[in-house]
């Protein structure tokens, strides 16, 4: 799957050569110049509809609705679902191969997200919010904070069932719901969520934007003295699973804090900086020293 901004900045603010932006609180659906989808009058209408529901559920918080996909939106999970599957089996830590069976995420049919947000509740005291869309980056922290973690609930277009320019179901629900229910790592997101939203520093924010980014989006992890993947932007993407592991036009490092908060990111690009940190537990502890040296009274 084909990275793009919109797609790997989980509705929450861009961060482009040190430039903080904030998208708005957007009431309708804008699909961007050149989605896969602009000119299907059908798939176009379909979104505006999901646009609707799941903003009005989650304004006036009543959790991810029932969502009765459609052959198509079907036919395109059971297209991307199993090629992934193949490459986690392979190259995805155990956690999250055994948060992915445990919340029965199959390869022929699209969850519910009431249902995983229910579990996830039960397990790690996480919920799941639907989102419609991008969220301002402050209110995405605040649902975080909260223990909520905002998911989409549309399919990507089918003309390009490996791409999408934005966050879309596969990309949630294959690369960010499993791990929630790790409880270190629903520690580690929520603590992340907190501090940003109660900072008003935005060289903080900036900190801990890094922070999230070469972890929650695009870690890797030792484990059993192999690196592993777990960071969700690798594992909804066909290309940067290998990519993260092998291509030569990538580094891999130990998760030094220092050195990951100052590193900057292309979020249009394949990555080319990962860090592998030893545990979730170690990144848990280094998040925390981290908060406390920047003084955010979260702790």
């Amino acid at each position: 799957m084909n990275t793009s901004p919109s797609r790997l900045v989980e509705y929450g603010a861009v961060i482009d050569s040190n430039v903080m932006v904030r998208p708005p609180d957007v009431t309708e659906l804008e699909l961007e110049p050149g989605h896969p989808g602009e000119h299907d009058v059908e798939y176009v209408e379909r979104r505006k509809a999901l646009f609707a529901l799941t903003r009005r559920h989650r304004l006036e918080g009543l959790g991810p609705p029932l969502v009765a996909y459609t052959p198509e939106e079907t036919r395109i999970w059971r297209a991307v679902s199993p090629q992934l599957d193949a490459l986690h089996r392979k190259y995805a830590c155990s956690m999250y191969l055994a948060a992915k069976d445990e919340l029965a995420i199959t390869q022929t049919e699209i969850p519910q997200l009431r249902t995983l947000s229910a579990r996830l509740e039960r397990e790690t005291n996480m919920h799941l919010v639907p989102a419609e869309g991008a969220l301002p980056y402050r209110t995405f922290y605040e649902y975080i904070a909260n223990r909520g973690f905002p998911v989409t609930q549309f399919i990507r277009h089918g003309s390009h069932p490996e791409f999408t320019p934005e966050p879309d179901m596969i990309h949630d629900c294959l690369g960010h719901v499993p791990p929630l229910m790790n409880p270190d790592y629903a520690e580690l997101l929520t603590l992340i969520g907190k501090a940003a939203a109660t900072t008003p520093h935005g060289d903080q924010v900036l900190a801990l934007k890094r922070f999230s980014w070469f972890s929650i989006e695009f870690g890797l992890i030792e484990e059993r003295s192999e690196t592993k993947v777990f960071g969700a932007g690798i594992l909804s993407s066909t290309g940067e699973i290998p990519h993260s592991l092998f291509s030569k036009d990538a580094t891999r490092r130990p998760f030094v804090t220092d050195t990951v908060i100052a590193t900057d990111y292309d979020p249009s690009q394949m990555q080319k900086d990962f860090f592998i940190a030893p545990s979730f537990t170690f990144l848990r502890r280094e998040l925390e020293a981290l908060v406390r040296r920047f003084g955010i009274p979260v702790l």
